[in-house]
């Protein structure tokens, strides 16, 4: 068995440099089509990031008038809490504002000396509301602005950033389908290149494969080298695919993360984290593909 795989892998690769030219096309194809996905996950990752991101940095502050008791304040923040749309309330006493401003412009000499000319502290306490979604943010403003609440609140401030992660939702969405359709066509392409390159290599040897089953030959025996040699194609347009990746990653790398480093995401860092996961499944998907469509093409054209 052993001595039948390495004599069936030996004739796959001798047909593979036999046939150069005609590799290079099947191998630079299959490059594409991995090149095209491998585009789809980085923008699909970069577009999360930012989206994440600006969904973390949504919240609403809720400043307390000046005669709002600490009980009051216990009181707002427990039912803020109970609700099933916020992730978290932090209370922030005007103390602490005032501590964390200090610390903040503490190199500013203008405003550290208009804060030693204020007698009292001009800050209020406040309350830091984060939802769980986006969309859930209209359900604890409605609550806000009930009277009861209103009695206790000065002003609030949402910082609404909806509107920037839908403009990056539907630049996502249309990157994604535009690399979908790239990723399909590259696909098909090689599918069929695939398909045509083992139906040439069975034309080219049609007397040896006479030859084989006059002698009783196997049909896993016939199969097994053209089956290999899309293995093989594979192997090599992987090979090239990360290659080419990489490199395009490390050529665009200071410039993309000048642009991320707001959003603490790193291309690199995220491929390298999920390296098995993402290439793992690409090679699997990719060799599947390859020995399906060369399975059809000796089944068709051999009548094994």
């Amino acid at each position: 068995m052993k001595h039948t795989f390495f004599r069936a892998f030996k004739f796959a690769f001798q047909d593979f440099w036999r046939n150069i030219w005609l590799s290079l096309v099947t191998v630079t194809v299959l490059v594409l089509a991995l090149l095209s996905v491998n585009v789809l996950i980085s923008l699909n990752a970069i577009s999360n990031s930012i989206i994440n991101s600006v969904e973390k940095k949504v919240d609403i502050s809720v400043f307390f008038k000046e005669n709002v008791t600490e009980a009051q304040v216990d009181n707002f923040q427990e039912k803020i809490k109970s609700m099933s749309e916020v992730e978290e309330s932090v209370y922030i006493s005007k103390e602490k504002a005032l501590a964390d401003f200090r610390e903040k412009h503490r190199g500013d000499k203008s405003i550290m000396e208009a804060l030693r000319q204020v007698e009292e502290n001009p800050l209020l306490d406040a309350l830091v509301i984060r939802a769980k979604s986006t969309d859930d943010y209209s359900r604890i403003l409605s609550t806000l602005s009930m009277g009861k609440n209103q009695e206790l609140i000065k002003y609030q401030n949402y910082t609404d950033h909806k509107k920037i992660i839908e403009k990056v939702s539907v630049l996502r969405d249309k990157v994604k389908t535009f690399s979908i359709s790239l990723t399909a066509i590259f696909s098909l392409i090689a599918v069929l290149i695939v398909f045509n390159s083992i139906r040439v290599m069975i034309y080219t040897h049609r007397e040896e494969i006479a030859v084989m089953r006059l002698v009783g030959a196997s049909n896993s025996f016939i199969r097994a080298p053209y089956i290999l040699e899309s293995v093989i194609y594979v192997i090599f347009a992987f090979i090239i695919a990360m290659i080419f990746l990489y490199v395009i990653i490390g050529a665009t790398g200071p410039y993309l993360n000048d642009f991320l480093q707001t959003y603490d995401f790193s291309l690199l860092n995220y491929y390298a984290e999920n390296f098995f996961v993402i290439f793992g499944a690409q090679f699997l998907a990719v060799v599947v593909l390859n020995i399906v469509s060369s399975g059809i093409a000796i089944g068709r054209y051999l009548k094994i």
